[in-house]
């Protein structure tokens, strides 16, 4: 096992892609799962062929693209919709992440490893890693950051609604970074956190 192995995930506009950016600045390799299934859905590919099959060609934009905005529509308003999502996609993303993580650590035993799950515990991942860490932040501030990507009010709530509330998930990992404040508060946590791992 490397040094450092761990599962990151928290809620929705909570700060997760961020905090993977400051681990690959750090020197860390973050696999981020959100890209994989960007990665997956692209044109042709056999996950967005299920897809396709799954919800019709209405999800897709002219060029071919599987329109998110609409797919998560559908998805983030019906639960049976959401699983049927989950169902297609999840084991793909997966299967990648896990050969991403297997071939770093080929070349490099001792790198230390962040995997960016979204969904760990709704997915029961939590196995899989050494810590996890949670970032969190408050309901109004996820509101006003979807918001600020685009979406309507009702979309964004959806969307909140369909994970576990953050404080469940902190409740379960490790540790716990409160994103409400400044992104320089936020390095900070990480920090202690990183510190307290290498530590123990």
């Amino acid at each position: 096992m490397p040094a450092l192995y761990i599962g990151l995930t928290g809620g929705i506009a909570a700060g997760k892609s961020t905090t993977s950016e400051l681990l690959r600045r750090a020197g860390w390799f973050v696999v981020d799962c959100d890209e994989i299934a960007r990665e997956l859905l692209a044109p042709g590919e056999k996950t967005w062929q299920k897809l396709v099959d799954a919800f019709g060609e209405q999800i897709l934009n002219v060029d071919k693209t599987i329109d998110r905005r609409k797919l998560g529509s559908m998805v983030f308003r019906c639960s049976q919709l959401r699983e049927t999502l989950n169902e297609l996609t999840h084991p793909a993303i997966a299967e990648r992440w896990r050969k991403e993580v297997k071939d770093f650590r080929a070349r490099n035993p001792n790198g230390k490893i962040a995997v960016s799950v979204p969904l760990l515990y709704e997915v029961a991942l939590e196995g899989e890693f050494e810590r996890i860490l949670c970032v969190g932040c408050s309901y109004a501030t996820q509101v006003r950051r979807l918001l600020a990507r685009g979406l309507e009010r009702e979309e964004a709530e959806a969307r909140i609604r369909s994970q576990w509330p953050i404080e469940k998930k902190a409740a379960r990992s490790d540790a716990l970074l409160w994103n409400d404040g400044s992104l320089k508060l936020l390095e900070q946590q990480l920090s202690r956190f990183v510190l307290a791992c290498a530590a123990s």
